[in-house]
C-alpha cells in the first residue's frame, strides 16, 4: 500500500470549497465509476484499487488517498495529474490583480 497526501489552502470559504469538491468528485464518480459519500466536512471516495478522503475547512483543503498494490507503480503519475488539478480548481477562484490604469 502507498500513500498520496495533498494539503492546500484556499479563499473560497467554507461552502464554496465544498461545493467545488463536489464537483469534482461528481466528475470522477462519472468517469472513473467510483463511489463517494460526505460525513461533516469530509468527503470520503474509493473505488477498486483506490480510496481516499479530502477534507475541506474554511481556509484549506486536505487530500489523503491509500492506492492498491496494483496502483503503488503509478503513485508518481496520480500525485502529480491530481496535484495539478486540484491548483486548477483553485487557482480558478484566486482573486484577480486590479487591471493597470492607462496613465
Amino acid at each position: 500500500m502507498s500513500y498520496i497526501h495533498v494539503a492546500r489552502p484556499h479563499h473560497l470559504g467554507l461552502e464554496a470549497a465544498r461545493a467545488e469538491v463536489e464537483r469534482i468528485a461528481a466528475r470522477v464518480r462519472d468517469e472513473y465509476n467510483a463511489e463517494y459519500h460526505w460525513d461533516g466536512d469530509v468527503l470520503y471516495f474509493k473505488r477498486s484499487g483506490i480510496s481516499g478522503q479530502i477534507a475541506v475547512a474554511d481556509r484549506s483543503m486536505d487530500l489523503t488517498i491509500k492506492l492498491g498494490i496494483l496502483l503503488t507503480a503509478m503513485k508518481g503519475q496520480i500525485e502529480e495529474r491530481l496535484t495539478r488539478k486540484i491548483d486548477e480548481a483553485l487557482a480558478r477562484y484566486e482573486p484577480k490583480p486590479p487591471a493597470a490604469a492607462d496613465g
